[in-house]
């Protein structure tokens, strides 16, 4: 009986396999429909009252007073109050990591709000103006590749930096300087960025290359601690416009 039984045990594996194959299917038409969200659409009740719990947590969490703010902060170019914040914040925090930091650079497109009151900042209005868990990096860049990232940022109109200035003629970067000397093509400049921009985001393809060093650091906890260790000193943000980049007259 075993022994008849095994011969059976080959077409009884097939016809197993078979009857668990996936049939296979394929998508032969769509259609696409909009919604427009705007004041005309009925508030969900339920979904709200289920998302109620969250709201709750989230706007206990986000309304916490970070520091205040003298002047008011906007976003422009090719200098403005918010970037230079931003870049001095991130100068400040990368100097405890790597005491050989000499510039900060932030792209302009990673400023998600516009504008922002004199008065207190919440750690909301911080989260609004970088959403992105984008981290610390510090890049060794050659100054011919520092060159070639100054004539990008020209480029694109102007970036936040710190550390750094130059004004803009015909789309590139000219009279350079990194703290106050002239850029040497010779030297290597220790640069705080986000890994972002350190792995060629935003076509700064020129920068990976450059020998890397990634800190478990996000920016935006950089900006929260910057204005809260200033809170604590009862100091306030005073931004000012130093034409750390400028267009040639």
């Amino acid at each position: 009986m075993i022994l008849s039984l095994r011969r059976f045990i080959p077409q009884l594996s097939l016809l197993l396999l078979a009857s668990c194959a996936v049939s296979r299917k394929q998508v032969s038409q769509y259609h696409t429909s909009y919604t427009v969200i705007d004041t005309t659409l009925r508030k969900d009740d339920r979904m709200a009252q289920m998302l109620l719990p969250y709201k709750k947590s989230m706007d206990t969490a986000m309304n916490v007073l970070v520091g205040y703010s003298e002047v008011p902060l906007s976003k422009a170019q090719p200098e403005c109050t918010m970037g230079n914040f931003m870049a001095d914040a991130q100068m400040a925090l990368a100097l405890r990591s790597d005491r050989s930091v000499q510039v900060s650079i932030l792209n302009y497109g990673g400023i998600r709000i516009p504008y922002l009151s004199p008065g207190s900042v919440t750690k909301g209005k911080l989260y609004e103006m970088m959403p992105f868990d984008n981290k610390l990096t510090i890049v060794e860049i050659p100054g011919k590749v520092m060159r070639i990232f100054c004539d990008h940022i020209a480029a694109w109109g102007g970036w936040p930096v710190a550390g750094i200035s130059f004004r803009i003629k015909a789309k590139k970067a000219v009279d350079i300087r990194i703290q106050g000397e002239p850029l040497n093509e010779q030297l290597v400049y220790h640069t705080a960025l986000s890994d972002y921009l350190a792995n060629g985001g935003d076509n700064c393809d020129f920068l990976v290359d450059c020998k890397k060093t990634y800190y478990n650091i996000f920016i935006r906890d950089m900006l929260i601690d910057y204005l809260s260790e200033l809170n604590s000193k009862g100091a306030k943000l005073n931004i000012v416009l130093e034409k750390r980049i400028s267009y040639a007259e």
